[in-house]
């Protein structure tokens, strides 16, 4: 079954509608990764409004003038011809209503004619700023939004009103996706297939999560060679990259250690790193408050999770030995969901901030280490309060919470990060024996369930889920 779901682009409608409402001329730049969810977004806005929706493909430009032409031309019922720039300024010529006109995929477009972005900046400049037209160029390569469109020399600079980095869903989007799991299910299919809606819908909210990743990990299903699918349309040199990505998920953090197992010059790294954080699958960390050491992270969860299990296993994978790879997936998978509850809470402590649940406003959020010495989070207001958080994936007993919390507080003195109020946190999985976690003023605890409960509104127990979440904002599109 193929679910189709339009869910939590809430605040990118509504920014995309506040331009709408201008009158007048406004070119938008959407870009991201594949599958990330551009097109559901932009159909979604197109909706209600007359809109010519066309996705250009590796093509010559001859054709794609062609396929544009006679997309426009069916669908206001009039004679036109011509290329694209020619055609954009017929309908800009034509229409007294406001038109939305979507470009998807407007690389290809730039691939077949280089000319293109110059050409159309001489149209903004002589004829469209002076339309009530939007229109809105939109694509995938990462790369060449960021650096050819966006960047200062490119001829479109100055020209946009608006642009857009299309990311994945966070952790506490995902739940429309599948209304009936618990909180410590949820977190385990977050660290399976990320935030990318696409992956999302291929998971079967029906079926268990140990169902969903004996199916995930069998030759033919859609994740099992999305990774590989991705970095061969991204980047040049695959092999590199997939070497790279599977020393990070062998805990090889370093730039010089991924250099040396690359075999590639420490020099060169850099660029490697760099496009694959464009592509929002690793990240670098720094210390806070320090420049160095660096450290690299996944910060795509699917990446991570198929580097992880799928690239290591593939041997058994290819030969029809699923039981055998899914009994090593079970046996190690509570020890890697403990690194995505590690990962999770550090990209939730705005929402746990609004939800009372830290004291410190989030203007600064990050790790710390020195030598053997480590903080999984720091939350800092600077000049007022600091927040130190202890993040482990186990049941405790409150005397053992107490005494982490105690160790923490030692370790939070070597920062020197402290604030004139400073806040001690454990965030666990569960604790075992206590009624109240808030120790004192500055002390608390924070188990998995109050995490569900006061920021995704889900419990430990998805019988409870069924009954209790009502998914307000889910549409479902057949």
């Amino acid at each position: 079954m193929r679910r189709k779901i339009f869910v939590n682009r809430e605040t990118e409608l509504e920014f995309l509608e506040s331009l709408w409402e201008k009158r007048g001329f406004s070119l938008v730049i959407i870009y991201g990764r594949r599958r990330v969810g551009k097109t559901r977004l932009l159909r979604e806005f197109a909706r209600d409004k007359k809109a010519i929706y066309y996705v250009a493909a590796e093509a010559p430009y001859e054709i794609l003038s062609s396929e544009f032409s006679n997309l426009v031309k069916k669908f206001f019922n009039i004679p036109i011809r011509g290329d694209i720039i020619e055609v954009l300024e017929t309908i800009a010529d034509l229409q007294e209503e406001k038109t939305l006109v979507i470009l998807d995929e407007f690389q290809y477009v730039v691939e077949a004619d280089q000319s293109f972005p110059s050409r159309l900046q001489r149209l903004i400049d002589q004829k469209l700023g002076e339309k009530n037209m939007m229109l809105v160029l939109c694509g995938s390569a990462v790369s060449f939004f960021e650096k050819k469109l966006l960047g200062y020399k490119s001829p479109l600079f100055g020209r946009r009103e608006a642009s857009m980095k299309i990311r994945p869903l966070t952790f506490p989007q995902i739940k429309d996706f599948f209304p009936n799991y618990s909180i410590e299910e949820l977190l385990t299919i977050y660290g399976i297939a990320g935030g990318v809606p696409a992956y999302l819908e291929k998971i079967d909210p029906m079926k268990s999560v140990e169902e969903n990743i004996r199916i995930i990990i069998t030759p033919g299903h859609y994740l099992y060679d999305e990774a590989v699918n991705i970095l061969r349309q991204e980047v040049r040199e695959p092999r590199t990259y997939f070497t790279i990505l599977a020393m990070v998920a062998e805990g090889r953090n370093s730039p010089s250690e991924l250099a040396s197992a690359a075999r590639i010059d420490v020099r060169s790294i850099s660029k490697y790193i760099e496009l694959l954080e464009e592509l929002d699958i690793l990240r670098r960390v720094r210390p806070l408050g320090f420049k160095r050491p660096v450290k690299v992270l996944f910060k795509d969860n699917y990446f991570r999770f198929w580097f992880t299990y799928i690239y290591k296993l593939r041997s058994l994978l290819e030969i029809g030995y699923i039981d055998e790879a899914f009994s090593y997936i079970k046996e190690n998978l509570d020890q890697y969901i403990s690194r995505i509850f590690e990962d999770t809470v550090v990209e939730i402590i705005p929402s746990l901030y609004r939800a009372g649940l830290i004291k410190t406003r989030p203007i600064q959020v990050g790790k710390w280490w020195y030598k053997n010495m480590e903080i999984d989070a720091i939350v800092r207001d600077p000049g007022k309060t600091t927040t130190y958080i202890e993040i482990k994936w186990r049941e405790l007993t409150m005397e053992e919470a107490k005494e982490i919390v105690s160790k923490l507080e030692e370790k939070a003195v070597r920062t020197g990060l402290t604030s004139p109020k400073n806040y001690y946190v454990l965030i666990t999985k569960q604790i075992t024996d206590a009624e109240k976690l808030e120790i004192d003023e500055h002390r608390r605890i924070i188990d998995l369930e109050m995490i569900g409960r006061e920021v995704l509104g889900v419990t430990l127990d998805k019988n409870k889920n069924a009954q209790e979440i009502a998914v307000k904002t889910t549409k479902a599109v057949k």
